[in-house]
C-alpha cells in the first residue's frame, strides 16, 4: 500500500471516530384530551383530549444538541409522554412505561359534570409504574369557569403530581356553537386557572388547540402559564412551549390503536 493510500485510510478512521448522531424519535404512529386526545383533541359529545386531526411523524433523527455556553447550565432533556382518555380503552401501563414513556396526561373531567370513567383507574395504575401523571380538564366554552374548576378539583381528589401540573384543554370542538366574546371567555378561563392554581399550589398548563388559538389569540394573554402546543411532525413549535404534542396517532406498546404523543421537560415549572 502506498504512503498516499495509508494517509487516506488514517484520515477516514479519524473522521469515523469523531462522528455522532442524534437518537431517532422514540415512537411512531396518538389521539388526545377529550376528542382527539391532545393535551388531545376533543370530538363531539364528552370531548376526549387535545388532538383530532390526522398528522404525520418524521422518522428523521433529532439534530445533535448544541452545547451550552460557558457558565450556563445545559437544559434538562426532553422526555416522552402521552395523553389519553377513556377513548383509548384499557391500557397496560407497565408496557407503556417499559416503552420509554415517562409522563402521562389523562383526561379527568369536562365542563361542570362529566368525569372520564377511566381516569381514576388509569391514574392509579400509571402511578404504580413510576410515571409522572396529571389530569386535564376539557373546558366547555359556555360554562362558568369557577364551577368547572370545582368539578375538576373534585375529580382530582385535591391532589396533583408535584412534577407535572394539571392542564386545561381549550378547543372549539365538542363545545357550544356560539362561544361568548373573547373578553368574557378569557375572564372565565382566568377564573378557572386561578382557582385550580390556588387550590393545588401549582401553575396549570394551558393547551390551546390551533383553531381555538387562531380564533381567540389567547397565547399571549395566558403566557404566564406553561403552554402545551400542538404541532404535528418533527419540527418543534415556533412559539414557547412546555409540552409539545408532535403526533396524534402514535403507536405505544400497551395501548390499542393510536394515542397522542408528546415531549416535555419534567418536572415542568410549578409555583
Amino acid at each position: 500500500m502506498s504512503r498516499l493510500t495509508h494517509l487516506a485510510a488514517a484520515v477516514l478512521l479519524l473522521t469515523l471516530a469523531g462522528c455522532g448522531g442524534g437518537a431517532p424519535k422514540s415512537g411512531v404512529p396518538p389521539t388526545t384530551p377529550a376528542t382527539a386526545t391532545s393535551p388531545t383533541t376533543p370530538a363531539t359529545g364528552p370531548a376526549t383530549s387535545p388532538a383530532t386531526s390526522p398528522g404525520t411523524t418524521s422518522t428523521a433523527p433529532d439534530p445533535a444538541p448544541t452545547p451550552p455556553a460557558a457558565g450556563t447550565t445545559a437544559p434538562p432533556p426532553l422526555l416522552e409522554g402521552i395523553d389519553a382518555s377513556h377513548h383509548q380503552g384499557p391500557i397496560d401501563w407497565a408496557r407503556v412505561a417499559g416503552a420509554g414513556i415517562r409522563f402521562a396526561y389523562l383526561k379527568a373531567s369536562e365542563g361542570t359534570g362529566f368525569t372520564d370513567p377511566r381516569f381514576a383507574a388509569h391514574r392509579a395504575a400509571a402511578e404504580r409504574t413510576g410515571l409522572a401523571v396529571a389530569g386535564y380538564h376539557y373546558f366547555q366554552l359556555c360554562s362558568d369557569g369557577a364551577a368547572q374548576a370545582r368539578h375538576f378539583l373534585s375529580v382530582l381528589d385535591g391532589r396533583a403530581d408535584p412534577s407535572l401540573p394539571p392542564a386545561v384543554d381549550l378547543e372549539l370542538a365538542g363545545s357550544c356553537a356560539d362561544p361568548p366574546p373573547a373578553a368574557t371567555l378569557l375572564a372565565e378561563i382566568r377564573e378557572f386557572l386561578a382557582r385550580v392554581d390556588d387550590h393545588l399550589a401549582t401553575t396549570t398548563v394551558v393547551y390551546l388547540y390551533p383553531e381555538f388559538e387562531q380564533r381567540f389569540g389567547f397565547a399571549d394573554d395566558l403566557a404566564d402559564h406553561p403552554q402545551w402546543v400542538r404541532r404535528l411532525g418533527d419540527r418543534p413549535p415556533a412559539r414557547p412551549w412546555a409540552v409539545w404534542q408532535y403526533d396524534d396517532r402514535g403507536s405505544v406498546p400497551g395501548i390499542s390503536g393510536g394515542v397522542d404523543r408528546n415531549r416535555g421537560t419534567i418536572p415542568l415549572p410549578t409555583r
